[in-house]
């Protein structure tokens, strides 16, 4: 479908409101850098009597302010594609932004109560599934209506997460293994589809058994997870998932993507994912406890964090007409997240660990922030909306 847009109408739209990716993508980067910096002064000893802070803050502004603020972002942008009815921009796209921010501030400074950050996130990713949502059931594109359970989950994960204090940790999980069922839905159709195209190969039939499987497993975990079932039956299904993960991306090139950042950093999130599965297995059955927090980070960090960066580069320049061309420091801003997840995975029993782990995350966002602050805030060159 040919998406029906009023050039004039859209022209008249400060362009960083033109499109869901603009405002969410840079919102989101810098947010984590200052979440992170937040999250190592307390680490440090550092009192911040006025800011809420603690592990229950920095998990839920990871997951619900920096990498769901991404999939709305991400996932408001394709609809148009996947549609033909033009995404949130102007005021629909200022509130959603608004609601965002809000929610930020107020879980960020401890004088204001928790309920009106609570009440404002929860608002923001309803507003979030309506919008997609109704683009979703009136095109009858049922193959996308996930994005309303979706929105629906992180509205009430977000609460749950600071309304329910002895859930915490279980609904953590939960957040972020849908955050990461999500990349494994989408990475699933953009990464193949990016690196035959890159490289002008045929694409590789997709096997409905790896694909069906993947959601199935990714589901039955959820469930699984949010019902308190044996913990044995997590790790069974995580390492179900990460066979088929597995599967999946051995048939995606893996071999002919080093000469491509853009390509090369995709998959290599995607393999941070799999370990993540396989650390995850290993800590929910008994065999290695002590490797569930970094299960958990491989899939946050490695996972969830360089493949938004990745994705980020990519569509940012794609959908504002330019090249799509890593800009020059760019591969080290994909390599120092990559160095995140690793740093974080296998050398967090070390206080340094933690540092070099937020400084390199903050290292690669900072470098997204430089290359890509004008892209986001400048109309296309092509002059065409967008």
């Amino acid at each position: 479908m040919i998406p029906i847009v009023d050039r004039a109408h859209t022209e008249s739209i400060s362009p960083i409101w033109r499109m869901p990716f603009r405002p969410f993508f840079w919102g989101a980067a810098l947010w984590s850098m200052i979440a992170l910096l937040v999250w190592q002064l307390q680490l440090s000893g550092w009192q911040l009597p006025a800011l809420r802070g603690g592990v229950v803050w920095h998990s839920h502004e990871m997951l619900f302010g920096f990498a769901a603020a991404v999939v709305v972002g991400f996932l408001a942008t394709a609809m148009q594609t996947w549609t033909g009815i033009p995404s949130p921009k102007g005021p629909q796209l200022m509130s959603l932004v608004g609601l965002w921010l809000l929610a930020r501030l107020g879980y960020l400074f401890a004088v204001v109560p928790v309920w009106i950050p609570v009440c404002t996130e929860v608002a923001f990713f309803l507003l979030a599934g309506f919008l997609l949502g109704a683009r979703v059931l009136r095109t009858r594109q049922w193959r996308n209506l996930f994005v309303l359970p979706a929105m629906l989950a992180f509205a009430g994960l977000s609460a749950c997460h600071w309304l329910l204090p002895g859930a915490q940790s279980r609904v953590a999980l939960l957040a972020l293994l849908l955050v990461t069922a999500i990349i494994l839905v989408i990475g699933g159709r953009v990464i193949p589809f990016f690196t035959a195209r890159r490289f002008q190969m045929p694409p590789r039939e997709k096997l409905p058994f790896a694909e069906w499987g993947t959601h199935i497993a990714a589901i039955l975990l959820l469930l699984s997870v949010a019902l308190g079932l044996p913990r044995t039956l997590w790790a069974a299904l995580a390492l179900v998932l990460g066979v088929l993960q597995l599967v999946r991306i051995l048939r995606w090139h893996p071999t002919r993507i080093w000469a491509e950042p853009m390509v090369w950093s995709l998959h290599l999130s995607y393999w941070l994912v799999v370990l993540g599965c396989f650390l995850a297995a290993l800590a929910w059955s008994g065999i290695a406890p002590s490797w569930h927090s970094p299960a958990l980070h491989a899939f946050a960090v490695g996972g969830i964090g360089g493949l938004i960066l990745s994705m980020a580069s990519r569509v940012s320049l794609g959908h504002t007409g330019r090249v799509l061309k890593a800009p020059r420091l760019m591969p080290l801003a994909f390599a120092a997240l990559a160095c995140s997840a690793l740093v974080r995975v296998f050398w967090a029993s070390a206080p340094t660990g933690f540092l070099v782990a937020i400084v390199t995350w903050i290292v690669g966002y900072a470098l997204f922030l430089l290359y890509y602050t004008p892209v986001l805030f400048r109309p296309r060159p092509d002059g065409h909306p967008g």
